[in-house]
């Protein structure tokens, strides 16, 4: 389902789908009101059960043991006690408990302040690829390209979003382009394609490896101990050759949208620019579009206006940032424009096995086309506008507040685009009628707080809170 572009984006977290953070559902952490918890012994967990009660009164079925959380041994005293530290302790739970059922038991006691389910996620590491440094366009540390000092923080988040998934199911991505050359990188994630120009297979680079750049940012393999990192790292490549050996028609691009189409491809890259457009080109897009196929256009390299087909609104139009976050002096603007990406000196795959870079909407665009195939390698059953509208509504602001038709939305981000997904399983049309809309919404704000086994509790963690409220609007329905 589409999300509206205005609502709120909570940062929020979410569960285990290929990688992502998870719940544990056997521990329970609980913080009392004070630092002499009731919680005695180990096995059957026993504590009072109103205050003057004696102890040694079971405190809740479903608990198996109680630890502290922190040792205090060597720690400020003052400062622990003043946070809190030392009213943490950790609840193991009983096999086939509910700690749904448990928390909410365990919140009706007067000592209990608050409980909370423990939540596991990865190690955040850097991958092993000797040119991932470089590679400001995924993580900004201020390194300098082409003697310009970069400003830390103006990338796509990608390093980030790693620690949430690095990508899960393999998802198409056909790149309409010059070709590709079969770069290491790609190694066991090419499809085959079709070179619509020559009418064969024969889908090898003809124009300066634009192609293979634009295939390397999409999905070039990370922490494999070579080169680059892409996007996303399970990514499967569909080269399909539209350009001769540098221009493009538009009836080739056309015919080679629908053979994306036909033949898999779940999202389409399109790196190149036509100052007008074509009806039947516009048609092979609508058709894309009805097919749900996601599309990724580039803005275009004029400077001002959005070329053909980003102008078209069943694409996602992308323009192009500097590594100071500012707007790259040739990407087109226009309201026409969704987001922006990096795109002048990007680090990718050239021709042979070699390294290189990449300037241009060109470049910004399989950013987005990577992030796209991310998602719906985690939540297959996506739209073309949900896609969207998570990469417009996550994108992180640049520019004049809001929207402006220079960096559209913002810069990609895909560490908080990944957050907007739904938790598998959970469904946010709390009055199942086929919407998710304002009835949904009051059902959500009717029953805000505590509320173990509520419809309303999306995530599962027994509150109804701002992490439901984001899931819920992710869905929401047009």
């Amino acid at each position: 389902m589409p999300v509206p572009r205005c609502v709120l984006a909570c940062a929020c977290l979410p569960v285990l789908a290929g990688g992502l953070t998870y719940a544990d559902p056997d521990v329970l952490l609980i913080k009392t009101t004070r630092a002499s918890t009731p919680f005695q012994g180990s096995g059957p967990t026993s504590a009072p059960a109103r205050p003057g009660a004696t102890s040694g009164v079971p405190l809740t079925s479903g608990i198996l043991d109680v630890a502290p959380v922190f040792d205090p041994a060597g720690s400020d005293a003052g400062l622990v006690e003043r946070i809190g530290l030392d009213r943490w302790v950790r609840a193991s739970l009983e096999p086939g408990a509910d700690p749904a059922q448990v928390a909410e038991r365990l919140r009706g006691l007067p000592f209990v302040e608050l409980v909370e389910v423990d939540r596991h996620g990865t190690l955040a590491t850097i991958p092993n690829d000797p040119l991932f440094s470089t590679q400001w366009n995924l993580r900004n540390t201020g390194q300098p390209v082409s003697g310009v000092n970069g400003v830390q923080g103006a990338d796509v988040r990608a390093f980030q979003a790693w620690d949430t998934s690095t990508g899960g199911e393999p998802v198409v991505v056909a790149t309409l382009d010059s070709g590709l050359y079969p770069h290491t990188e790609l190694t066991g994630r090419i499809q085959p394609g079709y070179n619509m120009v020559a009418g064969s297979t024969d889908t090898s680079e003809v124009c300066g490896a634009h192609g293979t750049k634009v295939a390397g940012i999409i999905a070039a393999a990370g922490d494999n101990g070579l080169g680059i990192a892409g996007v996303n790292w399970t990514a499967v490549v569909m080269p399909i050759v539209v350009s001769s050996p540098c221009s493009v028609s538009q009836a080739v691009t056309a015919a080679s949208i629908v053979w994306a189409v036909d033949n898999g491809a779940r999202v389409i890259n399109m790196s190149l620019q036509f100052t007008a457009g074509n009806e039947v080109l516009r048609d092979a897009v609508q058709y894309a579009a009805a097919s749900e196929v996601v599309m990724v256009a580039a803005s275009g390299n004029t400077g001002f206006t959005v070329s053909y087909p980003a102008y078209w609104p069943e694409t996602i139009a992308v323009g192009a940032i500097t590594n100071t976050d500012q707007r790259w002096s040739g990407s087109g603007v226009g309201y026409e424009l969704d987001l922006v990406a990096p795109g002048v000196d990007v680090p990718t795959t050239g021709m042979f096995d070699s390294y290189t870079q990449g300037t241009g909407t060109s470049f910004a665009a399989p950013h987005v086309a990577g992030a796209a195939a991310l998602l719906l390698s985690l939540r297959p059953e996506l739209d073309p506008e949900a896609i969207r509208s998570i990469l417009n509504q996550s994108a992180r602001d640049l520019s004049i507040a809001g929207y402006d038709p220079g960096t559209g939305w913002g810069c990609l981000d895909l560490n908080a685009a990944l957050q907007l997904l739904d938790p598998p399983g959970q469904d946010p049309d709390l009055d199942q009628d086929g919407d998710v809309d304002g009835g949904d919404l009051a059902i959500l704000l009717s029953t805000w707080g505590p509320c173990a086994g509520c419809p309303a509790d999306i995530d599962g963690n027994a509150v109804v809170d701002a992490q439901d409220l984001t899931y819920l609007l992710a869905d929401w329905s047009e």
